[in-house]
């Protein structure tokens, strides 16, 4: 797992992309781009607009409480089958990170043992023209990513920073 310090968490309390209040902007967008959904919340209010999103990643918690029996049924019955990671809170999975194109290219859902958070680093860093990422903003809105190679540099110089940190 790659640990991810302080001075990278501080970095990334910073939207990756733009912040938006309108989940209808991500339903016009879904039209012609596949979504992927970073969080519990994001990808539930996109279902309830009619939005399936192409990819879910989500852990059954929201701002670290676990959601209700409804909201967890609603995601088990809209993506029967999940593959499951394990992601300690402040770290990013390695297997995720290999994993990430094949999971992007397939679509379905990953349920996250841990915190998925920074998991959205993965599916930006791999994610190709045709995606958009989208993650939720705590108090803020959701961030709507768009993967160009400026952001992927970016999150590429902040995981290069953590390995002057300890690798485990």
């Amino acid at each position: 797992m790659i640990v991810i310090p302080n001075s990278v968490k501080l970095e990334l309390k910073k939207p990756l992309g733009r912040v938006s209040y309108s989940m209808e902007e991500v339903k016009k967008l879904s039209r012609k781009k596949k979504i992927v959904t970073v969080g519990d919340i994001c990808t539930l209010a996109l279902l309830a607009i009619g939005v399936k999103p192409h990819l879910a990643v989500f852990d059954y918690r929201y701002m670290r409480k676990k959601l209700n029996a409804m909201l967890i049924g609603v995601l088990e019955n809209t993506y029967k089958k999940r593959t499951t990671y394990g992601n300690k809170p402040g770290t990013l999975s390695i297997k995720l990170l290999c994993d990430a194109p094949q999971l992007l290219k397939k679509g379905g859902a990953v349920l996250i043992n841990g915190e998925e958070d920074l998991t959205a680093l993965a599916f930006i860093l791999t994610a190709k023209k045709e995606h958009i990422v989208v993650y939720g903003q705590p108090k803020e809105g959701i961030v709507i990513v768009k993967p160009k190679n400026r952001i992927k540099t970016k999150i590429e110089k902040m995981l290069a920073a953590t390995f002057s940190h300890k690798v485990k």
